[in-house]
C-alpha cells in the first residue's frame, strides 16, 4: 500500500496561506529583521526597493538600504529607546534603493519580542518620495506667492464678516499703521466716513458690494492712521464665488497724487488697471493651484482608503473591510436577536488554470467569477476576497435554509461557462457554511469554522457544500494535535521503519524490500501513515522526515550487505514535496556516498500524479537520478492521469500496480483488464512491473500468467521491523544462490 499520499492541505495550510496572503496584498513593504538582515518580506517591500522578487531581498543586511553607515547607526540609536519599550517606532528618513538611487520613506517598526531582541523586528516601509518632492514644490510655490503679497506695490487686504483678516505692508505703510497693527482689524478703522463704507457695501461704483461674488471696483477715501485721508482705487473680488463667507480679496492703490492733474491721473490709474490684473490673475492662479493640491490630497485619500479595504483585483471589500462588516453584522445580531451565516468558499482545481493558461487568464477568470457572485447575493450582502482563489460571503439575517439556498444558487451560477478569450472555462466551487452563534461568537471564529466545512466538502469529493459541525472541529484539533506532536517524534525516536519483501514471481526470490514508515506515539498509540503523512507534507516537516527514512534505510542495507545479502535493494518513498527540492539528487548522492552503496541497489518510489504534475521538471530530477545510476519507480500506477507520450519520457525502472486494481482481480473483469494492459504496455516499454496488495494465491496466479514480474502483500508478508524480517532474508538467501 502507499505510504505518501498527497490530500488537500488541513488547517495549518490555511493559516499559513492567509498570513502570507496579508503579506502579499499589503500595499506597503513589510519586513521581518532579524541580527541585521532581511528574512522574510512581502513583495511590495521587494518592489520599493528595486528588486525583482522577495527571494532576491531575503539575506540582504538591514544596512545596505541607508545612504550611509552613519545614517544607519543615526535611525538606531533614535529607534531603539521606544523600541526596548515594546512601543512602535516612526519616522521619515532617506533609504536607498538597489540601484542606488535615494528615496523618502515613512518607517514604523516593532520588536517581535521586547524582552528578547534577538528575535527580531517588524517594518512597514512606505514610499514617500513623490510626496516630499511635491510638499517641496508646494512649499516653494507658496514662498514665491508669499514674496509677491509682501513685495507688491499696492495695499492688499483680506477681508471676511466686514473685518480685516490681512493685509501686506504696502497696505499698512499707505495709511501710516506699523507692522501688525492693522492685524484682525475692522475695515471701519481704516475707511473714511460711514457714507463711502455704506456706498461700498451696495455697489456703488462696481457690480456689487465689497464681500459680494460680483466684487467691488471703486474710488474711495480711506483714513489714515493721523486721520488723513488717502484717495485709493479699491478692486475687490470674492475668493469663491460660490461660498462668499470664505471673505474677499481687496487691492488699493493711493492715487491721492493722481488727483492733482487729469492727465497724472488717467496714467496712473491705466498703470493701477494693469496692476491689478496682473496681480489678480496671480493670485487666482494661487487659489486655483491650492484648489486643485486640495483636490489631488482628497483623491489620494480615497484611492488609499481604497487600496487598504478592496482586493485591487476584483473591486471585492478584503478582509479588512470584511472584518469591519462583519463586527458590526455581529452585534446586529445579537441585539436584534437574528441569525447571520458566513460562507467560506473555495474554488476547485483553480490552479490548473494558473498552470495550464497563465495567472492572466486566471485574473480575469476570477473577475467574472466576482461578478457572478456579486450578481446571486442580496445587497446587503457581503463577497469578500480573501486571496487567491478563497472567497468569503457574509450573510446577514440568513438561517441555515437561508444559507444552504444561496450555496444551491452558487453551485447553478458555476454551471455557467465563462468566456475568458478564446477559452470557455468551468469553475466549480467547494463551501463551508458556519452560523452564528452556534458555530462561533465572533468573526475569526466563524471564518475557522467555515473554513473547516469547507475542507470537509473537499474531501468529501468537491462542488458541494457543507454545514461545520462538532465533529469537524473535533478532526481538526486531531490534525493540530498531531502536527505539533509529529514535531518531536523523531528527535524522540517515535519514527521507524518496516519492510515489506517484493518477491520474483516466477522464482520466489527476495530481491528488494519497501522501506515503510511507522509512528508509535505514547499517547496516540499507532498513528496511520495515511493520517500523518499528508500532515507532515503540508507542514513541511516530510523533507527532514524524507531523509531521516532515506539515511536509515540505507544505513539498515547497508548492515544487510555486511551480512552477506549484497544482491538486496531497499526502496524508498518520495513524497511530492522532496521530489521537487532542486537538491535532491545531491542528497541522493551523498547518502549513498556515506554508506558506500552501490546506487543501483536503492529504488526511489514516487506515485504517478507527483510526475505528471510537472512533466517537464519530474523528466529534469529522474535523468539526474537515472545519471547516478539510481532506479526509478512509479508507485500506484494507473490510479493517475499520465500518457504513453509522457510515461516513454520518463526514466522508470518499474511500474507499482496500484492495489485498487489487484484486490478484486478475482471477481472484476475490469481490473483483470486493465492489470493485463499495464502489464503489456510495460513490457512493451521495457519496464519492469510490480504488483501491491497480493492478499491471495488466486491473485498471484493471475498475475503469474499476465506475465508480472513481482508481487508484495499479506500473501507473502507483513511489513516487519528490520530484527524481524531479517531471518526471512537470510532464509531466502540460500534459495537464490547467495
Amino acid at each position: 500500500m502507499p505510504v505518501l499520499a498527497t490530500p488537500s492541505g488541513p488547517a495549518v495550510e490555511r493559516l499559513l496561506r492567509e498570513q502570507q496572503t496579508l503579506l502579499d496584498s499589503a500595499g506597503v513593504g513589510i519586513v521581518f529583521i532579524r541580527q541585521r538582515q532581511v528574512v522574510r518580506c512581502n513583495p511590495r517591500y521587494a518592489e520599493i526597493f528595486g528588486y525583482a522578487s522577495t527571494h532576491e531581498a531575503i539575506g540582504l543586511s538591514s544596512q545596505s538600504l541607508y545612504p550611509s553607515t552613519a545614517a544607519f547607526r543615526a535611525l538606531g540609536r533614535a529607534a531603539y529607546p521606544t523600541l526596548s519599550r515594546g512601543l512602535p517606532y516612526r519616522c521619515e528618513c532617506q533609504m536607498q534603493r538597489k540601484n542606488g538611487r535615494l528615496f523618502w520613506a515613512s518607517l514604523t517598526g516593532r520588536l517581535i519580542n521586547a524582552a528578547d531582541t534577538s528575535e527580531g523586528s517588524i517594518w512597514i516601509v512606505d514610499d514617500i518620495d513623490e510626496q516630499r518632492h511635491a510638499q517641496v514644490r508646494l512649499q516653494a510655490a507658496v514662498r514665491e506667492k508669499q514674496a509677491l503679497f509682501d513685495h507688491a506695490m499696492v495695499g492688499i487686504a483680506f477681508v471676511r464678516g466686514h473685518r480685516l483678516t490681512r493685509c501686506n505692508r504696502h497696505f499698512e505703510q499707505m495709511l501710516g499703521y506699523a507692522p501688525g497693527e492693522l492685524a484682525e482689524g475692522s475695515p471701519r478703522h481704516w475707511h473714511f466716513s460711514d457714507e463711502d463704507w455704506a456706498a461700498v457695501e451696495r455697489g456703488h461704483g462696481g457690480p456689487g458690494g465689497l464681500e459680494d461674488a460680483a466684487g467691488f471696483t471703486g474710488e474711495i477715501e480711506l483714513r489714515a492712521k493721523d486721520g488723513r485721508t488717502v484717495a485709493c482705487e479699491v478692486r475687490s473680488r470674492a475668493l469663491d464665488p460660490l461660498h462668499p463667507g470664505l471673505g474677499a480679496i481687496c487691492i488699493a492703490l493711493d492715487v491721492s497724487e493722481q488727483r492733482k492733474t487729469q492727465a497724472e491721473l488717467a496714467r496712473m490709474h491705466a498703470e493701477l488697471e494693469h496692476q491689478v490684473r496682473e496681480r489678480t490673475r496671480q493670485l487666482s492662479e494661487t487659489v486655483e493651484s491650492l484648489h486643485r493640491e486640495i483636490n489631488d490630497r482628497k483623491h489620494d485619500q480615497e484611492r488609499i482608503y481604497w487600496l487598504a479595504h478592496y482586493d485591487p483585483l476584483t473591486g471585492l471589500p478584503n478582509r479588512t473591510l470584511l472584518a469591519e462588516r462583519a463586527q458590526q453584522a455581529i452585534r446586529v445580531a445579537q441585539e436584534n436577536g437574528t441569525p447571520l451565516a458566513v460562507v467560506f468558499l473555495d474554488l476547485d482545481h483553480f490552479k490548473h488554470v494558473n498552470d495550464s493558461l497563465g495567472h492572466r487568464v486566471g485574473d480575469a477568470l476570477l473577475v467574472e467569477i466576482a461578478k457572478r457572485l456579486r450578481a446571486v447575493v442580496r445587497d446587503r450582502d457581503t463577497v469578500s476576497r480573501l486571496g487567491g482563489d478563497e472567497f468569503i460571503l457574509l450573510l446577514p439575517g440568513a438561517n441555515a435554509h437561508g444559507a444552504a439556498r444561496v450555496a444551491t444558487k452558487l453551485q447553478e451560477a458555476s454551471r455557467q461557462a465563462y468566456q475568458i478569450g478564446h477559452h470557455e472555462l468551468t469553475m466549480a466551487p467547494s463551501m463551508g457554511i458556519a452560523l452564528f452563534p452556534s458555530d462561533g461568537g465572533d468573526f475569526e471564529t466563524l471564518t475557522q469554522s467555515a473554513d473547516v466545512a469547507m475542507y470537509r466538502a473537499k474531501l468529501d469529493g468537491r462542488n458541494t457544500y457543507r454545514f461545520f459541525t462538532p465533529e469537524m472541529q473535533a478532526q481538526s484539533v486531531r490534525a493540530l494535535r498531531l502536527e505539533n506532536a509529529l514535531r518531536r517524534a523523531l528527535e524522540r525516536g517515535q519514527l521507524q521503519l518496516h519492510y515489506q519483501p517484493q518477491i520474483t514471481i516466477a522464482t520466489g526470490e527476495i530481491r528488494s524490500v519497501e522501506a515503510l514508515l511507522r509512528w508509535q506515539h505514547p499517547e496516540l498509540g499507532s498513528v496511520s501513515p495515511a493520517e500523518f503523512i499528508p500532515i507532515a507534507e503540508d507542514s513541511g516537516q516530510i523533507l527532514q522526515i524524507g531523509e531521516w527514512v532515506m539515511r536509515t534505510a540505507l544505513a539498515q542495507l547497508q548492515v544487510w550487505h555486511g551480512m552477506g545479502l549484497g544482491w538486496l535493494s531497499v526502496a524508498v518513498n518520495l513524497s511530492a514535496l522532496q521530489f521537487r527540492q532542486p537538491q535532491l539528487p545531491e542528497l541522493v548522492s551523498r547518502i549513498l556516498d556515506e554508506t558506500q552503496l552501490v546506487p543501483q541497489r536503492l529504488e526511489l518510489e514516487l506515485t504517478e500524479g507527483v510526475a505528471v504534475d510537472d512533466p517537464r521538471s519530474a523528466i529534469a530530477t529522474m535523468d539526474q537520478l537515472f545519471a547516478r545510476g539510481v532506479r526509478m519507480s512509479m508507485d500506484d500506477f494507473g490510479t493517475g492521469y499520465s500518457s504513453l507520450s509522457q510515461l516513454k519520457r520518463f526514466q522508470i525502472y518499474k511500474l507499482k500496480i496500484d492495489q485498487s486494481f489487484v484486490r478484486d482481480l478475482g471477481v472484476d473483469s475490469n481490473d483483470r483488464a486493465i492489470v493485463s494492459a499495464i502489464i503489456r504496455m510495460a513490457q512493451a516499454l521495457g519496464i519492469r512491473t510490480t504488483a501491491e496488495g497480493v492478499e491471495t494465491a488466486e491473485q498471484l496466479e493471475f498475475l503469474r500468467e499476465q506475465g508480472c514480474d513481482e508481487a508484495q502483500g499479506y500473501y507473502f508478508s507483513r511489513p516487519q521491523s528490520a530484527e524481524d524480517i531479517t531471518p526471512v532474508l537470510l532464509q531466502r538467501r540460500l534459495a537464490i544462490g547467495g
